[in-house]
């Protein structure tokens, strides 16, 4: 029962932020901090489901202006979809970078992968491949991250998995990366 409250509680969190978009708030904030508590709070959810979620962090601190709350969202949504995705026995991974003057995050799984015909309309309201699910949470993820002045990229193959990698524009001042930590 909780956890069917828990389901009908985001379905509801998710027609609400369609219909009227949370504002968004940006502060420095360092991605591996903000990624390492959605991942460990995911590695319980992958355990149930016989899927291994490993995060590795890349040197930091890799600071962007950024809203934690929203972002935990889309992270949450990622790393939900990719267990999801993924048979027992497979694996979820995030990894947290730099590339000149980006901060990227990757989810990538070794689940089913997302056939070439469906990967343009991911990103639309209302769609889905799942038999739950309204098919809000990836529009939402994406409405975000383009609010952060980010972008949200998806590489899938049918069979071998799914790479979703989000990139932030770099704070590299000394005043954002002292307010991050």
């Amino acid at each position: 029962i909780e956890r069917e409250l828990e389901t009908l509680k985001r379905f509801m969190d998710d027609l609400r932020h369609v219909v009227k978009p949370k504002p968004i708030e940006r502060f420095a904030m360092d991605i591996n901090g903000s990624v390492a508590e959605i991942a460990e709070s995911m590695r319980a959810e992958g355990e149930r489901n016989g899927v291994t979620v490993d995060a590795q962090y890349g040197p930091g601190p890799l600071v962007i202006e950024g809203d934690r709350f929203a972002l935990g969202r889309v992270y949450r949504n990622l790393i939900t979809n990719a267990i999801q995705a993924t048979a027992p026995g497979g694996r979820v991974t995030i990894v947290t970078g730099r590339a000149g003057d980006q901060v990227e995050i990757s989810v990538t799984d070794t689940g089913t992968g997302i056939p070439a015909e469906r990967i343009a309309a991911i990103f639309d309201d209302f769609v889905t491949t799942k038999r739950r699910g309204l098919g809000l949470g990836l529009a939402i993820s994406k409405r975000i991250v383009e609010q952060l002045n980010g972008t949200i990229d998806v590489h899938s193959e049918v069979g071998r998995g799914t790479v979703f990698t989000l990139r932030f524009p770099a704070r590299d001042d000394r005043s954002a990366q002292a307010a991050a930590s």
